[in-house]
């Protein structure tokens, strides 16, 4: 791993205020619950090959756009 220490995403303190409430349906709840599961889990893609992976989910949803 890249960082010495790995951090829960539960342990994470955030001190932001709440502006709004965001409605958020069940399937997407259930998909980041899943993420921070797989994180918490050690299941992560490191940095430099998201960076890689990047230009390729632009290119790939830009062609999908209407015109």
């Amino acid at each position: 791993m890249e960082r010495a220490m790995l951090v829960n995403m539960a342990d994470l303190k955030f001190n932001l205020p709440v502006t709004k409430e965001v409605g958020v349906d069940a399937e997407t709840l259930a998909t980041i619950d899943r993420g921070i599961k797989d994180a918490d889990e050690g299941r992560t893609v490191p940095l430099d090959e998201v960076r890689k992976m990047v230009p390729e989910w632009i290119s790939k949803f830009e062609s999908h756009k209407r015109r």
